[in-house]
């Protein structure tokens, strides 16, 4: 036997194990969890009415909204109990990857880039792209040439920034929040983001101003529930959840829960 085929033969002995581990673990997700009782959440809680912060009367500290009442229906139709980790936006396709949440909400966009990595759920809501500034003259993304516009990091008004803004300078940060201080403070002129965030944020400040742009809502993809890939028996479950949900009409009654919680925030 030649040296090439020994070293063949010794690397498909050293892969195989790994590869059938890797698979035997995907294919059997559904059933740890089940067997656990925990299923973990992965968000980025910066992102009212989708995911935020809550102080309740007691004074203690939880995450709520949207996604997350979306999250508890899931945990609840498959008999776990659902484990919350808070965690930057464009850090969440890595955690999913490595194991160290079994899915992921966070008002996220199915994209093609995203689906070579991760897989996704049916589509359970919608919402529009739009501008948000304090700027009277900014009419449409056009107008944001040649100045400085802020987007969260690894978000899909990142790439429509980079894609359209060509002459501009973008700005990314980790978190909406510190977006928007940058946008009063500004330091930055504008910012992208979905129209139910921008709302609640102008709310709170209602200085700003919130610009519904044509060539944006060219590229609404909605949001979906985010599974690591091969977890087939996982992400027929949730889509099972999101289904029911979207027939009981309960989508909207979330969306529409959360938003009442998150103008609490803003009196």
């Amino acid at each position: 036997m030649n040296l090439n085929k020994i070293l063949n033969r010794l690397l498909l002995i050293l892969i195989l194990p790994i590869f059938l581990i890797s698979c035997n673990s995907n294919e059997n997700k559904l059933e740890s969890i089940k067997e656990k009782g925990e299923i973990t959440l992965g968000t980025s809680a910066d992102y009212p009415p989708y995911e935020f912060p809550f102080i309740d009367k007691n004074g203690n500290e939880q995450i709520v909204g949207f996604d997350i009442e979306i999250a508890k229906e899931i945990a609840k139709d498959l008999g776990v109990e659902l484990v919350i980790k808070n965690l930057d936006f464009s850090g969440l396709l890595d955690a999913l990857n490595s194991n160290n949440v079994d899915f992921i909400l966070s008002g996220i966009s199915p994209t093609e880039e995203r689906r070579q990595s991760i897989d996704f759920s049916e589509i359970y809501y919608t919402a529009q792209h739009v501008i948000l500034t304090l700027n009277n003259n900014i009419k449409s993304i056009n107008d944001l040439n040649n100045l400085t516009v802020g987007v969260q990091l690894g978000s899909i008004q990142d790439r429509l920034a980079h894609e359209y803004l060509k002459n501009s300078e973008i700005k990314t940060l980790l978190r909406i929040p510190e977006l928007v201080l940058e946008l009063l403070s500004k330091k930055v002129d504008a910012i992208l983001m979905e129209m139910p965030v921008a709302l609640q944020y102008q709310k709170k400040n209602p200085e700003l101003i919130v610009i519904n742009d044509k060539i944006l809502n060219n590229e609404v993809a909605g949001s979906a529930v985010g599974i690591k890939k091969g977890q087939e028996d996982l992400l027929s479950e949730i889509n099972k959840t999101i289904s029911r949900l979207i027939k009981e009409g309960k989508i909207n009654e979330f969306f529409n829960e959360s938003i009442k919680i998150s103008e609490k925030l803003n009196k």
